[in-house]
C-alpha cells in the first residue's frame, strides 16, 4: 500500500480516507475555529480604551436637496441663512401656514435637519414672523463670532 507523504503518521487506511473531501474542511475548520477562539480570549484580556467624539452642528451648512424646506408659496429653503431671508419677504398667511398653535414647521426642520435644538425651541416660542426671523438672526451672529 502506498500513502500520501502528508498522510504517512495516520495508523490505519480509515483515517487516510476520512482526511479527503469534505472531512479534511470540516478538520480545517475546527482548528480555525479554536485560533479565533484564542485570539478572542487573549484580546479580552486588555483594558478598552475610550474615544472622545466631538459633533459640531453645521447650522451654516446647506441641508440635502431631499431635506430642503419648502415653503407653501414654493420657494425652497436650503439653509438657516435663506430660512431668515425667507421669513424677511413671506407674508404673515404663508408663515401662519407653518407656524401656528398646532405646529412650527420651521422648528421641526431646524432640530430634524441641523440638529440644533435650542434654535429650533428659540423659533418655536417665536409669536409671529417678526420673532421668529429675530431668532434665525440671532443664532446666526451667535455662529458667526
Amino acid at each position: 500500500m502506498i500513502t500520501h507523504p502528508k498522510t504517512a503518521n495516520y495508523k490505519n487506511k480509515e483515517e487516510n480516507i476520512a482526511l479527503s473531501g469534505d472531512s479534511m474542511v470540516k478538520k480545517r475548520g475546527k482548528r480555525v475555529r479554536k485560533t479565533l477562539e484564542s485570539a478572542v480570549k487573549s484580546n479580552s484580556k486588555k483594558p478598552l480604551q475610550s474615544v472622545e467624539v466631538i459633533i459640531r452642528k453645521k447650522v451654516l451648512g446647506e441641508a440635502p436637496e431631499e431635506h430642503h424646506f419648502v415653503v407653501a408659496d414654493g420657494r425652497k429653503v436650503k439653509n438657516i441663512i435663506e430660512l431668515a431671508d425667507a421669513l424677511e419677504t413671506m407674508s404673515e398667511e404663508i408663515f401662519r401656514h407653518h407656524a401656528n398653535e398646532f405646529k412650527n414647521d420651521f422648528a421641526s426642520w431646524v432640530k430634524d435637519v441641523f440638529y440644533d435644538h435650542s434654535l429650533a425651541e428659540d423659533i418655536s416660542r417665536a409669536k409671529n414672523r417678526l420673532e421668529t426671523q429675530i431668532a434665525v438672526l440671532r443664532r446666526l451672529v451667535k455662529e458667526l463670532m
